[in-house]
């Protein structure tokens, strides 16, 4: 049945927009039952598992979703009867907002799943939730206010709201930071419990096969081999200037003073590094949108072409669109630099938790310590050795690669949020063979 059939209900209700309801084959009045079996028909035809050949299965499966997100909620269904969307409209974009869960969009595109029990929930990820709810907290704020009332005392209130959901805002962070290097901790005091406890008869051999098969597993997703180096050096930083002071806590030897050396390098190196990928993140966004603006206004100068349309419709449209692409790589390049800096700052302090545990034996915490040393060793061995993965440049492929990896992360999201599991194999599986599509394509077109 189309929207211009009839549903169950009787005749079809007049709405502002249909192009959901076409999308998923009902009516206008179609039942929820109705519109959950007709996305469960039309999700199984149109999944990029099942149409290897088509490059814009992925697409036509991620807006598939979203009609479905929209129209199977009452509340969003009915703004949408009443106010329908267009694709500038700008109540479609916080829509759209809505669906992303940063967790899970941070967690595929940079196949953070595995590494989780080691570093938990990426800050980036809890940065980009955080800045969601404020900008709901401030709509609903503003929306609250009456419309005639531009009082100096209704601005003073609603700016004692927005400073008090500010301060509870960043209280929240503070705890969530602290649960998760508790939660990493706990995570981290299991990894190793048959090394220390010693139940089993583990030898260091075993212990080190051990971590050697974990950081193989993690370096097989598409950016393992980074979560590996960067957990590795500091797992192993950490315990070796333990193991160092333990013994000797006034003098320690030469071991520990060296890996406080390489602490401080390291953290100077991260912070240079945050700084450098900003300053190239700003430059190429500065660039694209001077370059935006310019084709805008050549668009505006130029005679618009038969039938109204703008010759930004056409190759200006596209030269545009790619060179907001190519800030891709600088953007991701700084994203990374954060990434590592957090990861680096967590460990420290969850192996802090471990060492200076006073509810155990020192005995207890040297074991830890050895362990510890041990996994970061391996760690960052593998993750040197399965170093496979190129680095961010500036290259179209790069670019392409991240458009990507951001479009199969936005769907997976979309489909957690109506309810389908989808683990990080999932979509690196996806993202291969979105890749490999492509790139067929490309030598298609060469030839």
């Amino acid at each position: 049945e189309n929207a211009s059939g009839m549903g169950v209900g009787g005749p079809e209700r007049s709405v502002k927009d249909t192009a959901y309801y076409d999308l998923l084959g009902v009516a206008t009045n179609a039942t929820q039952a109705e519109i959950k079996k007709a996305y469960y028909v039309r999700a199984r035809k149109c999944h990029p598992d099942k149409n290897p050949g088509d490059p814009t299965a992925a697409e036509r499966f991620q807006e598939l979703g979203h009609a479905y997100q929209i129209l199977s909620n009452d509340q969003t269904r009915a703004a949408y009867d009443r106010d329908g969307l267009s694709i500038n409209d700008e109540k479609n974009q916080k829509l759209h907002m809505s669906d992303i869960d940063p967790y899970v969009f941070f967690a595929v595109m940079f196949g953070s799943e595995s590494v989780t029990p080691y570093i938990g929930e990426l800050w980036i990820a809890n940065k980009a939730e955080m800045f969601l709810k404020d900008s709901k907290m401030a709509q609903e704020l503003a929306s609250n206010m009456q419309p005639n009332d531009g009082t100096s005392k209704s601005a003073e209130k609603l700016h004692a709201q927005r400073e008090e959901r500010v301060r509870q805002m960043m209280e929240e962070d503070e705890f969530s930071q602290r649960r998760r290097q508790v939660t990493c901790a706990v995570n981290l005091r299991e990894r190793i419990a048959s090394y220390v406890d010693n139940n089993d008869g583990e030898t260091d051999e075993q212990f080190t096969l051990m971590c050697q098969a974990e950081a193989a597993s993690i370096c097989q997703t598409a950016f393992g081999h980074v979560f590996c180096t960067t957990i590795g050096q500091v797992l192993e930083l950490e315990a070796v200037e333990f193991l160092g002071f333990v013994g000797s806590p006034l003098v320690g030897n030469f071991d520990a003073y060296n890996a406080v050396l390489q602490k401080r390098a390291t953290s100077f190196n991260n912070n240079y590094k945050v700084l450098n990928a900003g300053i190239s993140a700003v430059r190429a966004g500065s660039k694209a949108m001077k370059h935006v603006e310019n084709m805008q206004k050549q668009a505006q100068e130029q005679t618009p072409l038969a039938g109204g349309a703008s010759p930004m419709d056409t190759s200006q449209a596209k030269e545009t669109m790619k060179k907001l692409e190519d800030t891709l790589p600088a953007i991701l390049e700084l994203a990374w630099a954060i990434n590592v800096r957090d990861i680096t700052k967590t460990l420290k302090r969850v192996c802090h938790k471990l060492f200076y545990d006073a509810g155990v034996e020192k005995e207890t915490r040297i074991r830890r310590a050895e362990a510890i040393r041990i996994m970061g060793r391996e760690f960052f061995a593998i993750g040197k050795v399965s170093a496979t993965v190129k680095d961010v440049g500036n290259t179209s492929e790069d670019a392409e690669d991240i458009k990507l990896r951001a479009e199969i992360a936005a769907m997976t999201t979309l489909a957690k949020a109506q309810g389908q599991e989808i683990t990080e194999k999932d979509a690196e599986y996806m993202i291969r063979q979105q890749r490999k599509m492509k790139q067929h394509q490309q030598a298609t077109n060469r030839s």
